[in-house]
């Protein structure tokens, strides 16, 4: 399916935020790709969707393939078409738009009748069918993510891109997140997820990447990370020792990382 070979990306000619990164996402699969702010998680996801160009950025490096095609200096509609769609961190949907029309949109150019995928989604979603005619903008954080994602299966895609999408949510409607997106993959859908809820995506992925200062330090299946020392500290909070109240204590990490010594 998707394959990623020793990319880098410099933006305006001078940063490299990405060095000699390579990922996998087979045929039916959920990988996790996992990392603090700044590692470079979204510039990896626009030099996938083509949008590197429109943030000065270039890839100098290496390769992305969906299959034997080559993405890297396609077009973002021509890779849509290739079915690769990402729904973007913070919803990105039509505020003034019907949630009807957000949902069209997605389908908008593939020239089918996609009624019958709308029933289904309204199915699914009893809410979004209520307010089916109402402005997207009145939809609360969880019904917007909701839409976004359904918009996107509009498409057909092939992979399924998926930026931060619990970012803001309540638990109820993260763990709702978390339903539909075992919906999708049981539809056979092909899933890259980026999140900052490290347990949740490892508890929905197969595998598992961690990217820090554009470089990946670890990787491996959802079970080794979680049971890993060092992920268990620096990214789900689990360093054990005893508590602290202080938060100058709560922030000084006990083990140093392995990746970084």
């Amino acid at each position: 399916m998707l394959t990623i070979a020793n990319l880098e990306v410099v933006y305006n000619r001078i940063a490299r935020v990405l060095n000699g990164v390579s990922i996998e996402v087979q045929d039916g699969e959920t990988v996790a790709l996992l990392g603090p702010n700044g590692a470079g998680k979204s510039t990896l996801l626009r030099a996938m969707t083509g949008l590197l160009s429109i943030h000065d950025g270039d890839i100098t490096k290496g390769s992305i393939l969906l299959g034997d095609q080559r993405l890297d200096g396609m077009k973002p509609d021509a890779i849509v078409r290739n079915g690769v769609v990402q729904v973007m961190e913070g919803r990105r949907i039509f505020i003034d738009l019907s949630v009807e029309d957000n949902l069209l949109a997605g389908a908008y150019g593939q020239r089918r009748d996609v009624s019958k995928e709308l029933a289904e989604v309204y199915e699914q979603f009893p809410r979004l069918a209520e307010r089916r005619k109402q402005l997207a903008g009145y939809l609360s954080g969880g019904e917007q993510q909701m839409l976004a994602i359904s918009r996107a299966l509009l498409t057909q895609p092939k992979l399924l891109l998926l930026d931060e999408p619990s970012l803001g949510l309540s638990p109820v409607m993260t763990a709702e997140v978390g339903r539909l997106i075992r919906q999708i993959q049981k539809r056979g859908i092909s899933i890259l997820l980026v999140e900052q809820n490290a347990a949740m995506a490892l508890n929905l992925a197969s595998r598992g990447y961690v990217l820090e200062s554009g470089r990946l330090v670890l990787d491996g299946n959802s079970r080794e990370l979680l049971d890993d020392p060092d992920f268990k500290e620096f990214y789900l909070g689990q360093g054990g020792g005893k508590a602290s109240t202080n938060f100058r204590d709560v922030k000084h990490y006990r083990r140093k990382r392995r990746w970084l010594s």
